[in-house]
């Protein structure tokens, strides 16, 4: 199910939801539940606003001429910034040491939960790319990732997750942990597929519009599974990734509509403070093949400037770039480039700014250069920046599609985060059994958002409310989704939402989902051990 899942997410941005949905009956994990009424009244009923970038934030490394990272410290004197080549006036700066674990040496993490715990500090997650790499480049990654971890002391100086995306699914291989001989053994446990999805594709077909789908479903999903992480979250990707497209052979509508695709998903990651490193396990990269039409993608990798569609192709390597990380390709010591990875994502500064354009076009890239007062130090931040629309953010605030594509999302949305173990922290949520058959979800004021009290007497919360319950095997017994409404009580006590729920025996796990209706925030919170697994 996830598999036809993540297919959706790019096949919905590009050839329409309509489409989709006919091609694949079988896609029945939400319809039941979520359909006409209550989501056309959730989408009908959120305005049209469009929000722009008042403040620019910037994380920024800064290594020597060798590529080291400089260890004096360096004060708000050393940087000039630069936008359109326009100088601009520093607001804030923050130096590396103010994005330290608060205690140091001494586990904090051995949960997503514990997040909470650690204020701005920065967080490791480390993707193993099973999708697009081939079977020997797989197994290389993976020892070089254990070898990394063995590298490190036992307590972790970053709390890390390590995730995989694989034939069928985007799923989580360990919880965020600073304990290092965990992931160790879990890296050791996993063994790793056939790509047979990757090498039927070819050179690209509809193959490869699936692996470019379902990557960008996973970039997505973990951009919004931690946007309640306050810290900056340094992406490890090791593998291949998508094929690059030629934008150039594509028609206008169709170049135009993968470009929103890439600049949505984009727009996602610099939202949820997401810096992308991508580790390239393969010795050399291919080059691209012109394609004739979204079917008929290429297989190569190739990468473009600081604007990720200067050079009239979409590339998976400039995610990089484009989020403030690097890409690394054609090294063979791939422990020491994941390491390298870790330690840029780690030591940075935070720079802040008003833009002094003013203007609100959303279609213009806006170029950043970060100059130093040494010549001889290099600074590494994000290229640049669109100017940021709701749109980008939660499609369903997006008027220019069509309600079938926008439910799409909506539903792919919901059924990625109900069948996975990642743990979603946009909103706080905690759930309990109040009666038989019956639970109360609560959710933290923190992440929620209110209706507007101009608009209606009394202020309220709208949400998706959902749960599934799995076997001990991890098999999916059953779901239910609602839309939900709560009235606002005493400001700070957040919202309580019900759910009915009558767990068959065999239940082992049950897992709740909370989607804001109107921020489009997701929190989830899982129960292990339930008393009807026997």
């Amino acid at each position: 199910m996830l598999n036809l899942i993540q297919r959706v997410a790019f096949a919905t941005v590009l050839v329409g939801a309509e489409t989709v949905l006919a091609q694949h009956p079988s896609y029945t994990l939400l319809s039941a539940e979520i359909i006409d009424s209550p989501i056309r009244a959730q989408i009908e009923a959120i305005p049209t606003i469009r929000t722009t970038s008042s403040i620019v934030v910037l994380d920024v490394v800064v290594t020597d001429s060798k590529g080291n990272l400089v260890q004096r410290k360096l004060s708000q004197n050393d940087f000039e910034v630069f936008e359109d080549r326009v100088p601009q006036i520093i607001n804030s700066f923050e130096p590396p040491d103010k994005h330290e674990l608060p205690v140091k040496d001494k586990e904090i993490v051995a949960s997503a939960s514990d997040l909470k715990e650690i204020g701005n500090s920065p967080v490791t997650i480390l993707v193993l790319d099973e999708l697009n790499s081939r079977f020997e480049d797989m197994s290389y990654s993976r020892q070089m990732l254990i070898k990394y971890l063995q590298s490190q002391p036992e307590i972790l100086k970053q709390p890390t997750v390590v995730m995989l995306a694989t034939n069928r699914s985007f799923q989580q291989l360990h919880d965020y942990t600073q304990r290092r001989n965990e992931l160790i053994a879990a890296v050791k446990k996993h063994m790793p597929e056939y790509p047979w999805r990757m090498m039927k594709s070819g050179k690209g077909g509809p193959g490869a519009v699936e692996r470019m789908g379902q990557v960008l479903a996973a970039l997505q999903q973990i951009a919004q599974s931690s946007t309640g992480t306050a810290g900056r979250k340094n992406l490890i990707w090791v593998g291949n990734g998508f094929p690059t497209v030629d934008l150039v052979a594509l028609e206008e509508k169709q170049a135009g509509t993968l470009e929103a695709a890439i600049r949505r998903c984009t727009s996602r990651l610099l939202a949820a403070h997401v810096t992308m490193y991508i580790v390239n396990p393969a010795a050399t990269s291919s080059a691209t093949i012109d394609i004739q039409s979204p079917d008929d993608l290429s297989s190569g990798l190739t990468e473009n400037g600081a604007d990720p569609f200067n050079s009239g192709e979409v590339s998976f390597l400039n995610f990089a770039p484009s989020t403030g990380g690097i890409s690394f390709t054609g090294r063979n010591d791939l422990n020491n480039v994941i390491k390298e990875g870790v330690n840029k994502g780690q030591e940075y500064y935070s720079i802040s700014y008003s833009p002094s354009n003013k203007s609100t076009d959303p279609s213009t890239y806006r170029k950043i250069r970060i100059r130093m007062s040494d010549p001889s130090l290099r600074a590494t931040t994000r290229g640049g920046y669109y100017q940021e629309n709701t749109e980008d953010l939660d499609r369903l605030a997006d008027k220019t599609t069509s309600y079938k594509q926008v439910k799409a999302s909506l539903e792919m949305e919901l059924s990625a985060a109900i069948v996975s173990r990642i743990s979603y922290n946009g909103l706080s949520v905690v759930a309990e059994e109040s009666s038989d058959e019956q639970y109360l979800i609560h959710v933290a004021e923190k992440g929620l958002a209110w209706s507007d009290p101009v608009a209606s007497t009394s202020q309220h919360s709208e949400a998706t409310v959902g749960a599934a319950w799995y076997n001990s095997k991890g098999i999916l017994l059953g779901h239910i989704f609602r839309e939900e409404v709560f009235p606002r009580g005493q400001v700070g006590t957040g919202a309580i939402y019900s759910l009915p729920i009558a767990l068959p025996v065999g239940a082992a796990r049950l897992r709740f989902v909370v989607r804001d209706a109107l921020n489009g925030e997701i929190g989830t919170f899982d129960i292990d051990n339930l008393s009807r697994s026997k």
